[in-house]
């Protein structure tokens, strides 16, 4: 392999493990945060929570938002053993070790998307739930 070859191979590999810590960081970030918001929310803009309508959206976003914030433990130690994987397995002959690491990125793939529509669907819940209490 040709030394330019080699560089650019390893820029691309940079650029995805960089876009990945950013996709975990931001995944996390928007899940707690929206889980924090709307805790403070409660507190400071319902008074009484007994009386709070439809009650039931509240907790159902705190649920998806906890599922979110747990997905992504998930997926970190998934991608971590499958990390492992690849480094122990780099003399594999290439188009095997290719499609060997293709399904074990599948459930990656599977539940980054998973935790994207979870937070769109929290975030509908929580969105819900504010504008039934304060009109």
């Amino acid at each position: 392999m040709e030394k330019q070859e080699e560089l650019h191979l390893d820029a691309l590999d940079k650029t995805a493990r960089y876009s990945g810590e950013q996709f975990d960081k931001n995944i996390l970030f928007i899940a707690s945060g929206a889980f924090a918001v709307s805790f403070a929310f409660v507190k400071d803009i319902i008074p009484d929570f007994n009386n709070a309508i439809d009650k039931w959206s509240l907790i159902t976003s705190w649920y998806i938002f906890a599922i979110v914030i747990f997905l992504s433990l998930i997926c970190h130690l998934i991608s971590s053993k499958a990390h492992d994987w690849a480094l122990n397995n780099q003399d594999m002959e290439p188009i095997k070790f290719n499609n060997k690491i293709k399904r074990k990125n599948l459930p990656i793939n599977i539940i980054n998307l998973s935790m994207i529509l979870g937070i769109l669907v929290g975030a509908l819940f929580l969105i819900y739930f504010i504008q039934k209490n304060i009109t």
